[in-house]
């Protein structure tokens, strides 16, 4: 019985160190409610949403969560996809990434909108996980990208910034596209 219990305790303690403690995630900087989400589904996705956000804070935020089923792939890179849908959905004439820093699963990029205005996007991603974050006014890429990098100077802050009302959806634009499907196992 002693070894039993042994056995749990080591388990419990090895699970508890490598449970994977998010400390940048976006809920702990903005308050999504329930009531804030449009869930997005499709035969591939569960609880994926969209969320348009203002604060006086960080200003105008939209948010794209997906989670994939662990049946289903991408079928290219997640980010572009996302950026081109943006670009295609705002109408802009030119998008242009001028830079893009990454950290562990998440990267902050900053974006040329229109050879004039400046946006930033954070993109946090894991095997299943994917979440967009436009940030129009750039106070939330600023604090975000501050706890993985105190000495990061936003070189654009001071700059036009892009406005638009983005509110497309990968998940909804899916099956026009096909940016992810099931994958299917040949059976021998």
């Amino acid at each position: 019985m002693k070894k039993i219990l042994y056995f749990i305790v080591i388990a419990l303690f090895f699970n508890a160190c490598s449970s994977n403690n998010n400390y940048n995630s976006i809920s702990n900087y903005i308050d999504i409610k329930k009531e804030n989400k449009n869930f997005r589904n499709d035969s591939c996705t569960f609880n994926s949403y969209t969320s348009s956000n203002k604060s006086s804070l960080y200003g105008n935020i939209f948010i794209e969560h997906i989670t994939l089923s662990s049946s289903c792939k991408w079928n290219g890179f997640q980010r572009s996809f996302f950026d081109n849908l943006f670009k295609q959905k705002t109408a802009v004439k030119t998008f242009v990434a001028i830079e893009r820093i990454d950290f562990d699963n998440i990267e902050f990029s900053t974006y040329l909108v229109n050879d004039k205005y400046i946006m930033n996007l954070i993109y946090d991603f894991n095997s299943f996980e994917n979440t967009f974050i436009v940030d129009y006014k750039g106070v939330l890429f600023n604090k975000m990208i501050k706890k993985f990098d105190k000495n990061y100077i936003n070189h654009y802050s001071n700059k036009a910034r892009f406005q638009s009302n983005y509110n497309s959806s990968l998940v909804n634009e899916n099956i026009i596209e096909n940016y992810y499907s099931e994958e299917i196992e040949i059976l021998d």
